[in-house]
């Protein structure tokens, strides 16, 4: 029995021993090639087996082999990496990022997540794609980039605004920006300015300079953005600036300059086309004969009662165009660092002449990126930006003054200057000079910016790490206006100058604190936690004062003028307290569930709803994960998203809810009286979305198409309510209203050729939206109305925002015959006699009652389009590249009520546009532009009518880019890393109907509801630059 036990204990041990020998444990880390930063979640598997594990927050595996197999690193956004184990049980590896695998990684809000497990609706511009557009701001380089995003530049005006609207417009009278975040910190956004500059509108985006652009992602849907909560209504955009990496330090130069001219001038009457058009209209009004003398003097005496200079024949926009406008970039930047620290450092110049006299933009920018490592648990970041900017405003947009809208107002007749003394004409005794206006006038900006976060991660357990940021966003602002007395028509000739300086001191601070864990629980299967807090404190300051006075338009300063007039100083602070979290769990990689809430409160509202919820819920489903899916072997990707969440909108003037007094005086006597009357029950903006999305791949993921619907409903606006004017005001605001956004959104990008093509590759991407906004709920279901005349637009229930209101047409009335037919009659007068003649606009009776008055108003189309949608096509062949860019909008309407003035065929005495020289002239003519008449008895030229109403549909190449890479021999003999030389063409070609300057406009800035309207825009820009990018 003893040798039977001892051999039993003998057999034994050499099984264990036995076993151990072919049982072993690897270990080891994962870390960054570039920046040697450590890696969680990296997949290790032995090769031809399903044994695996995955790397912890500190990049660190333990796996059990037995033998001496190979094990296989894989992580998104990196190159795999195959090793062969040998002997070692220590196995470090360093991972290389892969330049198009990096691109399925999407930052999200407070992290990232790798795009296959993503369940939200969201689009990624990268940096690549917009550091070389010659543009201020990146808003305006993402332009046509990202499905379900509409961004429009508002006028040409040299960093002007730009309205950027994701699904739609979701508010009537809160802002419908969307969320700007830059490296974790909410930007401040929005207009400033404390002057007035017609329709225009600053954009605050312009102080970030597009080469320090790492990439942009966009949150559409709710279960994306709800982790922003009150804020994200409109979308959240997150800006990602480049960092440094673990390397030997590399510098990059580049530079572009070129020249900017406008791309199209409609035609306008030369001074004796002018003539004739005004002699009919006194002819046809019985104020002179046929047969009697007409010319520049004759019609000077007739109208002006005669003038001191001889009539000329002036092109005005001629004389304020500036031809080849100069735009100008300069960029260095270095970046680089070992395993423990590493930068980013970049300076910027960007120059932007205007083409109009008086107008440009000019920015310096620097900005400064570091990372720490001080050890395995521990690490720290911090960015900085400073910017300052200036910017030559004129007034322009939404005016009839300017250099813009005068020199197309101006008469011919006029000169620039009179003869006899050298000094301004004044056109028309109306308008100032256009020159002038340019020239005399100061309209000066200067923001000053500071943009910076620093943050630590710290790892408490394995999987477990908190982070705190701490973030500023500082603006100051500083304008300043002159306005000479020193030509006719000028505003300040009464008070010999008047002058006015502003300040502007907003501040934002940031405090933030977050945990995250991932638990692994299963091969495939994790879970992502993230819970955290945070506090936002802003505050804006503004001064303004004035004065008047001036003993030369020498001086321009406060500190010269006689008399300083009128002063104002006022401070604003309002805060914002949050609690968030997010769970996010994949399961065996093919059944994704994502939730995600928010709770924030706000000094903006009232203690009865001064916190408002936001929870999300998102689902996917990789289909080709399951094992009962047939394998095809074109199909690589197939995921299926849901998602329907709540978000909000905060974005109102600050203590709506309460009741304010300010003072005020009666017979000479100070008192205080009511400006508002509060609510304390007002409450935030709440949007609903649901969202149905599917993610196709084919051919290896050579054709990718991402397609969304989606149904955006916005409950409880914010709006002015009516009320009874004993009260002493007549409004409030409150929450009534609905609005609704429903769409279809398509991204595809194919890869049409590769380089196996003898060098040749060529890629696509397309995106294509479709989005119906509709006002579901007005306060009693009254209609709003507003615009010009206060009734030329209208928001009504089952309509959408930005409809156009007013008469319609049915042509011109060739013959006295066809009036009497027509059987109705325009009482001018009100005398009860027909108005109406032939060459007489023909309005439409709508309500049949015979006679054309305001009964008579109706629905003539809105501002929102169809469709909108970009088209780029990249080719390179053997150091060449060549990138096209199209960008179209379809569908959408333009209203022009400038049009009133530039075809007024003798009501006026502004110049007019050419299209009047096709105007009704004698019985029978069939035309489309009415008789010249200065009386007008049948308003022909009333503003709101639908032939002051365009189609506002274009396709534009917006940019075409030609490149050339010398090869790498020729570089490094000049002791060079690289070297790219390229020329593009931004606003090369546009294709559209639209008679007007540009299709692209919305004269009164960022407005919610006045969408679509020309009047006397700043027009864009084509721009031809050429430039290099060096690599030392």
């Amino acid at each position: 029995m003893k040798r039977l036990f001892l051999l039993f204990l003998i057999l034994l041990t050499a099984f264990n021993f036995s076993a151990m020998a072919q049982n072993r444990t690897i270990s080891g880390r994962v870390v960054s090639a570039e920046d040697g930063s450590a890696l969680p979640g990296v997949s290790v598997v032995v090769k031809g087996t399903t044994t695996g594990a995955s790397t912890d927050v500190d990049g660190r595996y333990s796996i059990s082999v037995s033998g001496s197999p190979t094990l296989v690193f894989t992580f998104i956004g990196f190159t795999p990496r195959e090793i062969a184990v040998g002997n070692n049980s220590t196995v470090d590896v360093r991972l290389n990022t892969d330049a198009k695998a990096i691109e399925e990684v999407v930052v999200v809000g407070y992290g990232t997540q790798e795009r296959r497990e993503l369940t939200g609706a969201t689009a990624k511009v990268t940096g690549a794609a917009i550091e070389n557009v010659p543009v201020a701001g990146i808003d305006q380089a993402m332009q046509g980039r990202a499905a379900g995003v509409q961004i429009s530049q508002n006028s040409g005006t040299p960093g002007g605004g730009v309205t950027v609207r994701v699904r739609g417009s979701s508010s009537i009278s809160a802002s419908n920006q969307p969320l700007y975040v830059i490296d974790g910190v909410p930007m401040t956004t929005g207009d400033f300015s404390q002057l007035d500059f017609g329709g225009q509108s600053v954009n605050a985006l312009s102080d970030l300079s597009p080469s320090d652009i790492e990439s942009i992602d966009i949150l559409k849907d709710a279960s994306a953005a709800a982790i922003y909560g009150s804020r994200a209504a409109n979308g959240v955009i997150l800006v990602t600036t480049k960092r440094g990496k673990a390397n030997k330090t590399t510098i990059n130069f580049n530079a572009y300059t070129g020249v900017q001219n406008m791309w199209k001038k409609p035609g306008y009457l030369n001074a004796q086309q002018y003539l004739d058009v005004m002699k009919d209209a006194f002819v046809n009004d019985g104020f002179i004969a046929e047969d009697e003398p007409w010319g520049p003097t004759e019609f000077a005496d007739f109208y002006y009662g005669g003038v001191d200079f001889e009539p000329t024949d002036t092109d005005w926009l001629d004389q304020v165009m500036v031809k080849d406008a100069r735009i100008k970039n300069y960029e260095l930047s270095a970046s680089g660092g070992d395993l423990k620290t590493r930068y980013y450092v970049s300076g910027n110049y960007f120059d932007q002449k205007g083409v109009i006299i008086g107008s440009g933009y000019e920015r310096y920018s620097g900005r400064l990126n570091l990372d720490h490592t001080y050890n395995e648990k521990l690490s720290f970041s911090a960015g900085v930006q400073l910017s300052l900017s200036q910017n030559q405003r004129i007034v322009s947009d939404n005016t009839v003054i300017g250099p813009f809208a005068n020199s197309l107002a101006a008469s011919p007749l006029w000169p620039v200057f009179y003869p006899e003394d050298g000094g301004y004409t004044y056109p028309n005794y109306f308008y100032t000079n256009p020159v002038a206006e340019g020239r005399e006038n100061d309209n000066e900006s200067n923001n000053l910016r500071a943009i910076g976060n620093i943050s630590a991660r710290y790892a408490i357990l394995p999987k477990l790490n908190l982070n705190l940021k701490a973030g500023a966003d500082v603006l100051n602002l500083a304008e300043r206006s002159y306005t000479g007395d020193n030509f006719p028509g000028s505003v300040a000739i009464a008070t010999q100058g008047s002058a006015t300086k502003t300040t502007t001191l907003v501040t934002k601070r940031l405090l933030e604190a977050t945990l995250d864990y991932r638990w692994d629980f299963a091969t495939n299967s994790n879970v992502t936690f993230l819970a955290g807090s945070s506090t936002e404190q802003n505050t804006i300051d503004q001064t303004f004062v004035t004065g008047e006075g001036f003993p030369s338009e020498r001086f321009r300063y406060i500190s010269s003028a006689s008399r300083v007039n009128a002063g104002s100083n006022s401070i604003t602070p309002y805060a914002l307290l949050s609690y968030f979290g997010r769970a996010n769990m994949n399961f065996l990689d093919r059944y994704l569930v994502g939730v995600n809430f928010r709770a924030d409160g706000s000094t903006r509202f009232g203690e009865n709803n001064r916190f408002g919820y936001f929870p999300s819920v998102s689902v996917g489903w990789r289909v080709l994960e399951e094992s009962f899916i047939p394998e095809i072997s074109a199909l690589s990707e197939l995921k299926l998203r849901a998602s329907y969440g709540v978000t909000g909108n905060q974005e109102i003037g600050n203590f709506s809810y309460l009741t304010l007094f300010g003072p005020g005086s009666y017979a000479d006597n100070p008192g205080t009286a009511f400006t508002q009357i509060g609510n304390p029950d007002l409450k935030w903006e709440e949007t609903t979305q649901l969202n149905i999305g599917a993610d196709l791949g084919l051919f290896n993921n050579r054709v990718t198409l991402a397609a969304d619907y989606y149904i955006k409903k916005t409950d409880d606006l914010l709006y002015s309510r009516p009320i009874p004017t004993q009260n002493g005001l007549g409004s409030y605001t409150s929450n009534i209203g609905s609005v609704e956004n429903k769409g279809l959104e398509l991204a595809l990008s194919t890869v049409n050729l590769t380089s196996e093509n003898k060098g040749l590759t060529w890629t696509t991407d397309f995106n294509l939206s479709f989005n119906r906004n509709k006002v579901t709920e007005l306060y009693q279901g009254q209609d709003i109305f507003y615009g010009f005349g206060g009734n030329s637009l209208v928001l009504r229930e089952g309509e959408p925002i930005g409809t156009f209101y007013g008469f319609k047409t049915n042509g011109i009335f060739s013959t006295t015959q066809e009036v009497e037919d027509a059987g109705r009659y325009v009482d001018a007068n009100d005398d009860g006699n027909m108005d109406t003649q032939a060459g007489d606009v023909n309005f439409v009776d709508t309500n049949g009652d015979g006679v054309i008055s305001d009964d008579d108003l109706t629905i003539l189309g809105n501002a929102q389009p169809d469709f909108i949608g970009g088209f780029t096509n990249t080719f390179t062949f053997k150091g060449f590249d060549l990138t096209a860019f199209l960008q179209f909008s379809v569908g959408n309407k333009i209203a022009n009520p400038a049009m009133q003035y530039m075809q007024h065929l003798g009501a006026y005495d502004d110049n007019m546009r050419d299209i009047v020289l096709d105007r009704w002239r004698q019985e029978g003519d069939v035309t489309n532009t009415p008789r010249a008449t200065y009386l007008d008895e049948n308003r022909n030229n009333r503003s709101n009518q639908d032939r002051f109403i365009y189609d506002g549909s274009y396709a534009r190449l917006k940019n075409l880019m030609l490149g050339y890479t010398l090869p790498s021999a020729l570089s490094q003999k000049a002791k060079l890393r690289s070297v790219r030389v390229f020329g593009q063409a931004q606003n090369l070609i546009t294709w559209t109907d639209y008679p007007g300057f540009d299709p692209e406009v919305n004269f009164a800035g960022t407005s919610n509801t006045t969408l679509g309207v020309d009047f006397y825009t700043f027009p864009q820009a084509r721009t031809f630059t050429f430039g290099v990018n060096i690599g030392l």
